[in-house]
């Protein structure tokens, strides 16, 4: 297979797979409240994906995740896409760490990016005019979204190791 024809596989899988992700986040995982919060799914996959395969691939699945999650979802465009694609560099920093090799390193970057990523869509509402009460949304959601976004972590980091050694991404070793 050439470089191109390889590169067009791999796109089309990479916009595939991000479309199956954006459904499973919508479709079922906005129906799931533990703890008053959600597993942000996207978000995970966003950080793990730019800690294997780098901050640039990373910025492009944040990109079109966002974009199609704003469309399913019915936010305003553009809002999700502007919250993940800061993640995606807080990911670099981990890829460039001395601790790269640590495999709980993907945890530790999306207990830090949840936040980020929540604090960044709850300034968009507010530039629209919403009230935001930060505290309360910071304890009883943001908080909860860490636990469950860290278990979630686990788990995904495992699969696209799996899927980015299939695509012969050579990934960085997370």
């Amino acid at each position: 297979m050439n470089g191109s024809a390889f590169r067009d596989r791999n796109l089309y899988l990479m916009l595939l797979g991000l479309t199956l992700v954006v459904l499973i986040q919508a479709a079922l995982l906005a129906r799931v409240r533990i703890f008053g919060a959600q597993p942000n799914l996207l978000l995970v996959v966003v950080v793990c994906w730019s800690l294997l395969a780098g901050v640039t691939q990373g910025l492009v699945v944040a990109f079109v995740g966002g974009i199609l999650l704003d469309l399913i979802a019915g936010l305003p465009l553009g809002a999700s896409s502007l919250a993940l694609m800061p993640v995606c560099f807080l990911a670099s920093i981990g890829r460039s760490s001395v601790y790269h090799n640590n495999s709980w390193l993907p945890v530790l970057l999306v207990a830090l990016a949840t936040p980020l990523h929540a604090w960044l869509l709850l300034l968009t509402r507010q530039l629209r005019g919403a009230p935001i009460d930060w505290l309360g949304t910071t304890t009883h959601l943001v908080l909860p979204e860490i636990a469950l976004n860290v278990v979630l972590a686990l788990i995904v980091i495992r699969l696209l190791r799996r899927i980015s050694s299939g695509l012969r991404l050579a990934p960085a070793v997370v």
